[in-house]
Parts: structure tokens; sequence; C-alpha cells
């Protein structure tokens, strides 16, 4: 999957400022050129997508819960029932959301819950600060206009 990753920064003259290397999934940050690259293996083949971070309205974690039978929900456990943790690109257009899989309840174990969903609330933190960036030249940009 590397050296997948590898070609498709090659090809797309992507240098990266901060990566992440997960069991099936890379995520790769081009901090000067504002864009993220994620590459997903799903049955030894790659999808990828590159994002322009000038297109994102958001960049929120979202955990994804099965339905709960209240009469077998076990209190002290709620990890169980969690599905996945994703890192999630909303759009100012009209394109899908972008979802990143940081933790899948088929795949990881319940035990890597709290650091898988810290190292996605951290590409949270970090994106959302250059979405915010954004933003606020943007609207120093208009008020140069008027």
């Amino acid at each position: 999957m590397l050296s997948f990753v590898k070609k498709v920064a090659l090809v797309h003259n992507l240098s990266f400022s901060g990566q992440e290397i997960l069991r099936d999934m890379v995520i790769g940050l081009d901090g000067p050129k504002r864009e993220v690259l994620i590459v997903e293996e799903k049955n030894k083949n790659y999808n990828s997508h590159i994002i322009d971070l000038a297109e994102v309205n958001t960049c929120k974690v979202k955990k994804i819960y099965a339905a709960i039978d209240i009469n077998k929900y076990k209190k002290d456990r709620p990890e169980e029932y969690l599905k996945s943790i994703t890192l999630e690109f909303d759009f100012k257009t009209d394109r899908a959301p972008v979802v990143a899989y940081f933790y899948r309840n088929e795949s990881n174990s319940i035990y890597e819950i709290r650091e898988l969903e810290a190292r996605a609330r951290n590409w949270e933190m970090m994106l959302s600060k250059l979405l915010q960036k954004q933003t606020g030249l943007a609207l120093q940009l208009q008020k140069q206009v008027k």
C-alpha cells in the first residue's frame, strides 16, 4: 500500500508534512498545497481520494454505533456496540462526503478504540485549524475588496 501511496503522491506532486499509517488506510497531508490524500485498501485493491481543503466545509470525527437491544445493553461495555470511528470531510459543494475509517469493529480490536479515536481527533484538530485559517483569509480578502 505504501508504494501505491508514493506513486499517487508523485503523480499529484504531493509532499507530506503529516502522515498516518493504519491497518488498511493511509492519510497524508500536504500542508503547503493544502491537500489531503487518503488511500484505503479493500480486498487487495486501493482506492484513493485527493481532497483540496479549499473545497471542505467541515472535517469531523464520527462514531457509529450498532442498534442496541435495551434488554441486553451492557452499561459497563458501550465499546462493544461501536461499529466505526471515522473522519468525515463535508464539502461546500454537492460532492459526496469522503470518509476515512480509523476504527472498524470487524477488523480492529476493541482494545484499539482509545488509541485510534485519539489519532482521529488529532487529525480533526489539525485539519480544523487549517480550515479556520482558510476561512479567516477569505474574510480578510472580502473586507479588502469592499
